[in-house]
């Protein structure tokens, strides 16, 4: 199993400069990194694609 941190950040700006021949969009950003992460866990399926997530309900919810 490999466990590794999915480090969070934010966009302060984005902008949308094109589109570039290849379909996908230039684009220009100021981002910041915060000190949140999701916790990624992965281990190999006996066969496919398996995927399971855990998520906690907000209370009142």
């Amino acid at each position: 199993m490999i466990k590794i941190e999915g480090n969070a950040k934010i966009n302060l700006t984005l902008d949308i400069l094109g589109k570039r021949p290849d379909g996908y969009h230039e684009v220009a950003m100021v981002m910041q990194s915060i000190g949140l992460h999701d916790t990624i866990e992965m281990d190999k399926a006996k066969e496919g694609i398996a995927l399971s997530i855990n998520v906690p309900v907000a209370a009142g919810g």
